[in-house]
């Protein structure tokens, strides 16, 4: 099994690992772009998923080793109140090799998104109770899981709701019947992945 990544980063680390100058990064530190924390003896510290979250944030290509979550998997939650359809996602997401959890609905789903930490959501829109978007509204409320990236899964591809989930600021969008091919290529487009080495730990 290859190395896990580290939890948090130096700033020496952070500028080596992005291919920018140290400079670069306490400027972005200072200007609050980039979270980090100083240790007892005044060092500062980066935690992994705030430098993956300000990536995102920038639209900033995420590094290979930083690619994988800190264990050894890469967690994604999919929730849809189908129960077929859950099954369906299970088995063609760990055929992958990603891990997969499962939520019925947005409820269920918001109280996963805390504790689970995915590094990615696919959500049905039509939803009994909290849909889709009033999921997608609760994850981006959060400071820990605002830069998630979401896939909507609608039976629909019209424009109005082709608009209607632009607007509300998922990250991709993909129609059933959907292919297995165009799920996992936004996955590895949005995770900034691989293809052919899209779960393993690096």
């Amino acid at each position: 099994m290859a190395d896990m990544p580290a939890k948090y980063f130096t700033t020496f680390e952070a500028s080596r690992l992005l291919g920018v100058s140290l400079p670069t990064v306490v400027n972005w530190i200072k200007a609050n772009r980039l979270k980090a924390h100083k240790t007892p003896g005044g060092h500062r510290r980066i935690a992994r998923e705030d430098l993956i979250a300000f990536l995102r944030r920038y639209e900033i290509p995420i590094p290979r080793e930083l690619s994988g979550p800190s264990g050894d998997k890469i967690r994604i939650l999919a929730v849809d109140d189908d129960e077929d359809e859950r099954e369906l996602l299970r088995t063609l997401l760990e055929a992958e090799g990603f891990e997969i959890s499962l939520a019925s609905n947005g409820f269920e789903a918001g109280l996963l998104f805390g504790t689970l930490r995915p590094d990615l959501v696919i959500l049905d829109l039509r939803m009994p109770g909290m849909d889709g978007f009033g999921a997608l509204e609760l994850l981006r409320s959060r400071d820990d899981t605002a830069t998630i990236p979401v896939i909507a899964c609608t039976a629909m591809a019209d424009p109005d709701t082709s608009a209607r989930v632009a607007e509300a600021g998922f990250d991709a969008h993909i129609v059933k019947p959907y292919s297995p091919e165009d799920l996992v290529g936004s996955i590895v487009q949005l995770l900034g992945l691989d293809r052919g080495k899209t779960a393993s730990a690096r």
